[in-house]
């Protein structure tokens, strides 16, 4: 269905809402084109070019919000989506007050940055792309044994609200992402794995050499390793393994998780949490993302804001809900998985400090450096902090990159090692995250334990 089909569609169906006996609801519609490509053993082993729509209505009726959606987009439907929704409110026992939210001066919003370049998205520039890409990893390293993955996928689409209060609410995006890994033999028999992934808005902005530049060192890189001695190490978090850490824990910065009670900065908002070298902000139009984001899922605008301020708790993430909860406005976080509305990102950005990758390592003079994290789930309770992880990484020797470990793990507390951060680099990178990217450079975060079977 196309959008103005949609919007016809969704008009109708809140006007019926209403007469239904709803007080209030909301029809939103998402449809998804996406094209992907995989490659194997030089040539393309599978294409997929497809498209997907889906329709979500809400409706309120004696303060319980009740939900229902359909990929099934036509007059048939109304009558399933208001019933269901309605037999749904005669079952839920929410206390907090739910909204259907429309601001008198932003009824109709608009914002899409779909660009000319997605046209350039074709089976053939993909597959040229991606042969040419494991040709070249292949030729990276005579110990390089196979790519065992390697797939180009892009997507685009629009998202339309429209509720009984006015908002008309529309926004789009569009991207393309590359992702690869290879396996290699090592000179003792073990095999390693290792790769790396590009995401943009232009094929054409692909860097080949830069991308192998990072496949290699994440590859081939991995050598030699072994574990080391167990201790404690001043340990520097890449770039890409602080992204891990910080990101598992972040559920504790929603306000919905703190009023349920499983978030220890509940009521610390305003106190000091982190080392003064710690900033991080959400900047939802960010000059530097690939996605923007100038207003939420429930038509509320969007604002720059310092979530953690050289170390103060400066603010939590609202929606409506869990802000009328509170006593403050939304800070515009509200956004939708599949019909329901809570709180998520847009696009984080920890503050960059003046000292690069390498000025990093001299600090730290002997320590460890962390570049790939696992076991987030099994190995975090997100409640205390603990955390307990395997890890891989290097050695930090005489102020520089040493050796690779493996087979070590990691231990501590999130709140303990956010107050520890000692320093910040520079060498940020961009991965997706929430509903836009997060930025983050690498951090070191003082000592933590860690164990290993090396005792050398």
């Amino acid at each position: 269905m196309d959008i103005k089909s949609a919007e016809i569609f969704m008009e109708k169906l809140v006007k019926a809402g209403t007469e239904y006996g709803f007080e209030e609801c909301e029809a939103s519609f998402v449809t998804e084109s996406s094209m992907s490509i995989d490659i194997l053993k030089g040539e393309v082993s599978s294409y997929e070019n497809s498209a997907t729509s889906a329709l979500s209505f809400r409706g309120l009726k004696n303060g319980q919000m009740g939900y229902c959606s359909t990929n099934i987009i036509d007059d048939s439907s109304i009558d399933y989506l208001l019933r269901s929704a309605m037999e749904n409110c005669e079952v839920l026992n929410d206390e907090d007050p739910q909204f259907i939210y429309c601001d008198e001066d932003n009824k109709d919003l608009y914002f899409s940055q779909i660009t000319d370049a997605y046209a350039k998205n074709t089976y053939k520039s993909f597959s040229e792309t991606g042969l040419k890409l494991e040709k070249a990893i292949l030729a990276l390293d005579d110990r390089i044994d196979a790519v065992d993955f390697l797939t180009i996928s892009c997507s685009t689409g629009p998202y339309l609200i429209i509720n009984s209060k006015g908002l008309h609410s529309y926004r789009d995006s569009d991207g393309i992402s590359i992702m690869a890994s290879a396996r290699a033999t090592d000179s003792d028999g073990s095999v390693k794995s290792g790769g790396h992934y590009w995401i943009g808005k232009d094929i054409d902005d692909f860097d080949l050499d830069k991308f192998l530049v990072k496949f290699k060192e994440n590859l081939i890189g991995k050598m030699g390793a072994k574990s080391c001695a167990p201790g404690t190490y001043k340990t520097v978090f890449r770039s890409e393994a602080f992204h891990q850490f910080f990101t598992v824990f972040f559920g504790n910065f929603f306000a919905t998780t703190m009023q349920r009670g499983l978030s220890l900065l509940a009521d610390k908002e305003g106190e000091k949490i982190a080392s003064d070298a710690l900033t991080v902000r959400e900047i939802p139009m960010y000059d530097k993302a690939l996605t923007k984001i100038p207003f939420d899922d429930e038509g509320v605008l969007t604002t720059e804001k310092a979530i953690i301020d050289k170390g103060v708790f400066a603010t939590a993430l609202y929606d409506l809900k869990s802000a009328n909860k509170a006593g403050r406005a939304s800070t515009g976080n509200g956004f939708r998985g599949g019909s329901s509305v809570s709180e998520m990102p847009t696009n984080l950005i920890v503050e960059a400090g003046e000292k690069t990758f390498e000025g990093l390592l001299e600090e730290v003079g002997e320590g460890i450096l962390l570049t790939d994290l696992s076991g987030l789930h099994a190995g975090v309770n997100p409640i205390s902090g603990d955390f307990s992880l395997l890890c891989e990484g290097y050695l930090i020797e005489n102020g520089k990159k040493g050796r690779p470990v493996e087979q070590i793990t990691v231990a501590g507390n999130f709140y303990d090692v956010i107050k520890s951060v000692k320093s910040v680099g520079n060498d940020i990178i961009n991965v997706p995250s929430g509903e836009g990217e997060f930025f983050t450079p690498s951090v070191y975060v003082g000592s933590l334990a860690i164990s290993g079977d090396d005792e050398e």
